[in-house]
């Protein structure tokens, strides 16, 4: 759709199954089965709908989902698909990765960044340390994250070593693409970064405006529209009160200017006009459709 000057797209990296409770929280299982189905394994399916941004200085990618380097096992736990994955998906959009020219990162958890970079072998797949033979997906683009999330991610602890993957990582610095940077700024004319905190302590949002027209990309601030609910937040989050502060503030934004806010994961609504109601926002209109992910 047109924004401004500039056009936006959806592009996807295919559904992401993940157990009903880290999606929720501190939200009984009684209650947000009522919102989203769950399998036998107690496994919500949801998207990684990444933003595509056509702008003058060239082809803008916020967000990256998780990739294709994850072994049998992952992928099974995981329920991904072959057939949707975000190369694919922007190759149907008409964009080739040596055609993107930016990529922003709200955070480094693999689901955001595992696309970052791909295997140069597929036999690597099954090793336990792939960063030797995985080089970045999109060979002319800068890669821009914030300092502090990256020197978390690269030196985890116990509980993130899990998601901040050296393989989606350590070949950005290698070849000199990372752009690390120390707090909110406009990157391009019209697109600025925003920290928030909460779901990591570096966690960014990224806003993107023409002409009046806006969308804001909240990451995993609002990964979901249920997470228009205050007490709606995921279990990964570091500092669940920062999240709700966060959210509140960009759903306000939005609000104000007539924005758009886009839901990373939601696998029905990628983009959305929000409006006030009584004890929290609603969806006033579905701007832009996720990509079917067989939820």
């Amino acid at each position: 759709m047109k924004l401004g000057s500039l056009e936006i797209f959806p592009a996807s990296d295919g559904p992401f199954k993940l157990d009903g409770g880290q999606v929720f929280g501190i939200v009984p299982k009684a209650l947000w089965s009522r919102l989203m189905n769950c399998d036998d394994r107690n496994r919500v399916t949801i998207a990684m709908t990444s933003l595509v941004v056509r702008h003058p200085d060239g082809i803008v990618l916020i967000e990256c989902g998780t990739g294709r380097k994850h072994n049998a096992k992952m992928h099974d736990i995981y329920g991904l698909s072959d057939d949707i994955e975000l190369v694919k998906s922007l190759g149907g959009l008409g964009i080739r990765p040596e055609d993107v020219t930016a990529v922003i990162l709200s955070h480094l958890h693999h689901d955001h960044a595992g696309s970052c970079t791909r295997l140069t072998d597929a036999r690597c797949r099954e090793q336990k340390d792939k960063a030797d033979c995985s080089v970045p997906t999109f060979p002319n683009a800068r890669y821009f994250v914030q300092r502090g999330e990256w020197e978390q991610a690269t030196a985890p602890n116990p509980i993130t070593r899990g998601t901040y993957l050296p393989e989606n990582l350590l070949p950005l610095k290698k070849s000199g693409q990372l752009k690390l940077l120390d707090g909110d700024g406009e990157l391009f004319d019209g697109i600025s970064v925003r920290v928030t905190g909460g779901h990591t302590d570096f966690h960014q949002a990224t806003i993107v405006q023409s002409q009046g027209a806006g969308v804001i990309f909240a990451g995993d601030a609002a990964p979901l529209v249920t997470c228009l609910r205050p007490a709606y937040n995921t279990a990964f989050d570091h500092h669940p009160v920062e999240t709700m502060r966060a959210k509140a503030e960009l759903f306000d934004l939005a609000i104000r200017k007539g924005w758009l806010i886009w839901f990373y994961h939601d696998p029905h609504t990628a983009a959305a006009t929000l409006k006030h109601s009584t004890d929290q926002p609603v969806v006033e209109n579905v701007a832009i459709e996720a990509p079917d992910v067989g939820a």
